[in-house]
């Protein structure tokens, strides 16, 4: 039987009895066809294509891709890198930024300036200037750390004034001159706040003055009772308004105060403040007699005796805000303690009593206070909590880990695996037990990330706290610090824990094993030992080297990759308490940038020193 008919003899297959809609070659066909319009369309496709190492957030197989917002100024700080917007409590950045390495800081509070008047041409002793300069840069730092923008004034503001002629053909005395250069200078800048450089802030963050005197807006020129011509705030129009009347007054020859050639209506007077303190020279010879002799005898002595009075006056207002003493949030305490070691050096420096030509005296505005000694320094409560306590009267400094750190800690080992991660490590660890007590154990990373940024960044929050992250040590910085607080720290000694020799790690280990950081239930404490605290600092230069925080090593390409590969298991399983460490990093970083920037930029109004590229009696007192 020919070849051709044997198939009408077999036996019906499947594909017999249920023939396919097309021939089998036909769908072949159509198949290739398709995957040839494929990869035309990828080989004549416009858009970029993206790096292999942005291929996962480029890849968006749920959604539409999206552009990043672009970058803003200074937005970089460091490794850090932030972008200001409204809506930084959502709980994760890359939904605003759709960039991982981004995070969402709320924008910027604007500063209200706060003018001094400092005539650095006139004749004095040299020894009197450097004292005089080491005291504007006393004000300078406390009012920065109130959140204003203080700006010193000199000469060249005033004769840029449109009435400087008008008061130069006055021909007045040198005191009543020198009080119109002040208010010259003022007016030729505007609406802000005029202060004497002995005129300090002398309250807590949220008082209700400065919190006005925060805002910027001062619809009236406005003095204060107490205080005499040593702080006015005003807009431009009620300034040159004041200073119109002054110069047309006919009474200038025989006067010696600018207050006396105004009408009483000019001013809207208010109460004297309690958070502001005058240190002029009838009250320093009222309440602190030994400044006031050694003013008298010795000149740059007594100003720079007065400086360190009015420094430990600042710590001392500062210690009384927070009845309840420092809090140093240390989640996991038994095995991460190490981590918060420099906040709990911080805390120590803290609670030292700076020196003081009168240790038992008061502010001028707060003769009722408890003088900063020995026994009100150890009464300073302190202690390590295991969770954040929301309350006012606490100040709290967190050390916040990256979630390698802390999987390192508490795994004691350097060798961690993705089994190890997935398998035997809860999702965000630190984030869970930091905010325990406030939100409780039910509640996920999303809702847990957002009370944290609020106690790290709202305006309540950040006067309230400190938070540094445990890998990078630019916010441990004296400088960075003393600028944050407002006035010097004593006793202060930052550690490099990445060169400890045997001295330092028991060093470390008895300033660990303090009992008065109580902790845990009853008050117990356990300690460390120096095995422990050894295997701890060694752990934690281990994850720096990770994050390439430490100092570098070569490594061989395939471990890099690997250990590259473990970081990102790490972020990926710990979302919020990764979102949380970049956010306190860019936080941090950006309150130091702002302060640089605003430095900086007063630097070009100083003129000509070649050396330093600040000019003769302004650059001494920008703080180096």
């Amino acid at each position: 039987m020919p070849a051709r008919y044997s198939s009408r003899y077999r036996k019906p297959g499947l594909s017999t009895a249920y023939p396919q809609k097309y021939p089998r070659k036909l769908l072949w066909r159509y198949t290739a066809a398709a995957g040839f319009l494929i990869i035309l369309f990828l080989l004549f496709d416009t858009s970029p294509v993206p790096a292999a190492k942005d291929a996962a957030q480029h890849i968006r197989p749920f959604g539409l891709s999206v552009h990043t917002p672009p970058t803003q100024r200074n937005h970089t700080g460091g490794e850090a890198r932030w972008h200001n917007n409204w809506q930084w409590l959502n709980p994760f950045s890359d939904a605003i930024t759709a960039d991982d390495s981004r995070s969402v800081l709320p924008p910027i509070r604007e500063r209200p300036p706060i003018y001094a008047f400092y005539d650095a041409d006139a004749a004095k002793d040299e020894e009197v200037k450097n004292a005089e300069n080491k005291l504007l840069l006393t004000w300078r730092r406390a009012w920065w750390a109130q959140g204003f923008k203080p700006v010193v004034l000199g000469k060249a503001e005033a004769l840029q004034n449109p009435l400087y002629e008008r008061f130069q053909v006055r021909k007045l005395d040198n005191e009543l001159g020198a009080e119109f250069m002040r208010w010259l200078a003022w007016g030729q800048m505007g609406t802000g706040i005029l202060a004497n450089w002995l005129v300090l802030p002398m309250g807590p963050y949220e008082d209700p003055l400065l919190s006005y005197l925060r805002r910027g807006e001062y619809p009236r020129l406005t003095r204060y009772e107490g205080l005499g011509g040593g702080f006015f705030s005003g807009d431009k129009a009620s300034i040159d308004e004041a200073l119109s009347e002054a110069l047309d007054s006919k009474e200038l020859k025989g006067s010696h105060s600018f207050l006396e050639q105004v009408s009483p209506n000019t001013f809207e007077v208010d109460p004297t403040p309690k958070s502001i303190a005058f240190y002029e020279a009838s009250k320093v010879t009222e309440k602190y007699e030994s400044v006031s002799a050694q003013l008298s005898s010795d000149k740059a002595a007594g100003l720079r005796s007065l400086a360190q009075l009015i420094v430990s006056h600042l710590h001392l207002t500062f210690l009384s805000s927070f009845t309840s003493g420092f809090a140093i949030l240390t989640p996991h305490r038994a095995r991460s303690l190490v981590l918060s070691h420099p906040a709990i050096n911080l805390a120590n420096s803290l609670i030292h009593c700076p020196r003081s030509p009168a240790p038992d005296s008061c502010p001028p505005n707060n003769p009722q206070c408890t003088p900063c000694s020995s026994s009100a320094k150890s009464a300073v409560h302190l202690k390590t909590a295991e969770s954040y306590t929301n309350a006012s009267s606490l100040f709290t400094i967190g050390t916040v880990p990256h979630p390698y750190t802390l999987t390192s800690l508490l795994a004691k080992s350097k060798e961690i695996t993705v089994r190890h991660i997935r398998r035997d490590t809860a999702r965000d660890q630190w984030l869970a037990a930091a905010t325990r007590e406030t939100l409780g154990a039910e509640i996920g990373g999303p809702d847990r990330i957002v009370s944290f940024k609020e106690a790290v960044a709202s305006k309540r929050g950040a006067a309230r706290g400190l938070w540094l992250t445990a890998e990078e040590s630019a916010g441990l910085e004296r400088r960075e610090l003393e600028w944050h607080f407002g006035f010097e720290l004593a006793a202060y000694n930052q550690t490099d824990y990445g060169a400890l020799s045997a001295q330092g790690v028991a060093r470390v280990t008895a300033e660990l094993a303090d009992p008065r950081l109580v902790a845990g239930e009853g008050g117990q404490q356990s300690s460390l030992g120096e095995k422990e605290v050894k295997h701890q600092v060694e752990l934690v230069a281990h994850a720096k080297s990770v994050l390439g925080m430490g100092r570098k090593k070569k490594k061989k390409r395939k471990k890099k990759d690997g250990v590259k590969a473990v970081r990102k298991a790490v972020e990926a399983w710990n979302l919020a308490d990764t979102e949380a460490w970049r956010f306190a990093r860019a936080f941090g970083a950006r309150g130091r940038e702002e302060r640089m920037l605003w430095e900086k930029e007063e630097k070009k109004f100083a003129g000509g020193d070649a050396r330093e590229g600040r000019g003769e009696g302004w650059g001494r007192w920008f703080d180096r």
